[in-house]
């Protein structure tokens, strides 16, 4: 600007725009505006709907953000997904939920925990894949770590629980990774018990979690298929 301009003599006035950003069916209609309660202007979040930010601060600050304006809309029930793929997936099964209480944690399953019992939510449903749920029945908070064999022995103990054969649990445990273990439950037939099971220890994790930051809230779990979009085994209570 200073090379077009001399500020020293001069001012300037800048507007931006973005053409219907703000207009109830131009561009903020496709973004996570409403959510973060960012009403009747202009959208500068992006067309996905994505927040994409350059610090997982910000990321985090987001989504406590979200869990904030659900419970000012009066909402009890939180829906927390991993991503857009498993947002998509949880939407189609419970439509009965408005847009605003479907979270994207992401990695911050933790803070979206924390601020559920800080904004008085009495119900939690967590929808995500075999990946993500092993980490989340260790008690492992940063879904996005990579601890393979770890995550695998916890299922190769969930298949003999399930009664499945030592042969099987053995292949689970030496899986390369979840997905791969996933596959060998639906292979031996044992993807639904199973499952069930992974959703189970999940929601006593939750559960657990949300006790010690205060008040038990009441978990659902839903395991879903690698694309999001099939529900395969679900477990949890309602909140009374």
């Amino acid at each position: 600007m200073g090379e077009s301009v001399d500020l020293k003599t001069r001012g300037v006035r800048i507007v931006i725009s973005v053409p219907d950003g703000g207009t109830a069916a131009g561009v903020a209609r496709g973004t996570a505006n409403g959510r973060l309660a960012v009403l009747g202007g202009i959208s500068s979040l992006g067309t996905a709907g994505v927040v994409r930010p350059f610090s997982t601060a910000s990321w985090r600050a987001g989504v406590e953000r979200a869990v904030a304006v659900m419970a000012a809309r009066e909402e009890r029930t939180l829906v927390l997904c991993a991503g857009s793929g498993t947002e998509k997936g949880a939407r189609r099964l419970l439509p009965q939920l408005p847009e605003v209480c479907f979270v994207e944690a992401g990695d911050f399953t933790g803070a979206a925990l924390r601020g559920a019992v800080e904004h008085g939510v009495t119900q939690v449903v967590f929808v995500g894949t075999a990946g993500r749920l092993a980490r989340l029945a260790s008690g492992v908070l940063t879904t996005h770590y990579t601890r393979s064999k770890a995550d695998t022995d916890l299922l190769a103990e969930i298949t003999r629980t399930m009664g499945g054969p030592d042969e099987l649990a053995a292949r689970v445990a030496e899986a390369g990774a979840v997905p791969h273990a996933y596959e060998l439950w639906e292979g031996a037939g044992l993807l639904g018990r199973a499952g069930r099971e992974l959703c189970r220890r999940v929601a006593e994790v939750v559960e657990r979690l949300t006790t010690e930051a205060g008040r038990t809230i009441a978990a659902q779990v839903v395991l879903v298929d690698p694309t999001g979009q099939r529900m395969i085994a679900m477990y949890g209570r309602l909140s009374r």
